[in-house]
């Protein structure tokens, strides 16, 4: 009777450390899904981070590209003025008369497209102005590549000189 006692307990001891194993390793088990679980979630985070971060910096480039590319124009600005009105050619006193057109250019400064935004409300000064852009061509334009997305269009004021 001692023996199957013994025996008896020697199973429940064994059958107990079963057990036990097979809970730390379904332990150890969940740990290592939660630890790879929160690994990729840093991951994820992470690379969530970098692509804001590089979409930030992407952004910025692109204002300072802009903001660089009107400083560049602005100081061309009078150069295209002195360009437009050395072609421009009509008689008459069209003093304080100003007529706005919009230019379109390619990337060398060769005007494309005039379409005029506000009249003169002198059908020849608005006509001869159109001509004059287009003899002006090709303007003076920045030689930097990367300014031409900001730079294909713009808003031209002729105003006749006296």
């Amino acid at each position: 009777k001692a023996a199957a006692e013994k025996k008896r307990k020697a199973a429940e001891k064994k059958k107990k450390a079963a057990a036990e194993k097979k809970r730390k390793a379904a332990e150890k088990k969940k740990k290592a899904a939660a630890e790879k679980k929160r690994k990729a979630a840093e991951k994820k985070k992470k690379a969530a981070e970098k692509k804001a971060q590089e979409a930030a910096a992407a952004q910025a480039q692109r204002e300072q590209d802009e903001y660089e590319a009107v400083s560049a124009f602005g100081a061309l600005a009078w150069a295209i003025q002195e360009q437009v009105s050395r072609n421009w050619s009509e008689s008459g006193d069209f003093t304080g008369m100003s007529a706005s057109f919009l230019v379109k250019v390619d990337r060398q400064g060769r005007v494309t497209e005039v379409t005029m935004t506000h009249s003169s409300g002198d059908a020849r000064l608005d006509e001869s102005a159109e001509n004059a852009i287009y003899k002006a061509s090709p303007l003076p334009f920045p030689s930097e590549a990367r300014y031409y997305e900001y730079l294909k269009e713009f808003n031209f004021v002729f105003k006749p000189s006296p």
